[in-house]
């Protein structure tokens, strides 16, 4: 196996891709909308807060982001069609304290921009249509970490075989 360094420019098109709120606001929204419009008081204000940005998305913008989507899956396609799959970890910090992100509206901001950092790398498999697998890599008495193995839609066998491979030789190792 050789491991190499690509640059994946891509993945910087999401933040103007998703800047209307993304699929999950908007679906979400449409899902949710007449509980909320009912009883948002018993929605966790965080996830309504979420949730309701799906409200202000209009019908073009949805089409353009499934158009957009379409187009962006085709060059991710096309940047990672050299390698067999992707290597990056799962998330790209340690796991916040409870404390520093309970509810309260005095730590929303540090719990949205924690959230965020946690669900940046699998959003873009996510977004991609594509398969992971995670392979835990701490050490015990550390909090978790994990190296996400990552291809394109339809890769799933070579996900597998790969992460099973790099398990093996983690192993031995």
């Amino acid at each position: 196996a050789q491991i190499v360094e690509i640059p994946l420019h891509e993945i910087k098109e999401l933040a103007g891709l998703l800047a209307t709120g993304g699929f999950s606001a908007a679906e979400s929204y449409t899902w949710h909308r007449h509980l909320l419009a009912q009883g948002e008081s018993q929605y966790d204000p965080r996830v309504a807060a979420r949730i309701l940005k799906g409200a202000n998305m209009k019908a073009f913008e949805y089409l353009d982001l499934q158009a957009g989507r379409v187009a962006w899956i085709a060059r991710m396609q096309a940047a990672l069609n050299s390698v067999d799959a992707a290597l990056s970890p799962t998330v790209p910090i340690e796991g916040p304290t409870l404390a520093s992100v309970a509810p309260g509206a005095e730590r929303d901001d540090a719990f949205f921009a924690a959230n965020g950092l946690l669900l940046r790398n699998t959003s873009v498999v996510n977004m991609f249509d594509g398969c992971a697998l995670s392979l835990p890599m701490h050490h015990a008495g550390e909090l978790p970490t994990s190296l996400m193995v990552w291809q394109g839609p339809m890769k799933d066998d070579d996900v597998l075989n790969i992460s099973l491979a790099i398990e093996k030789a983690l192993r031995t190792a």
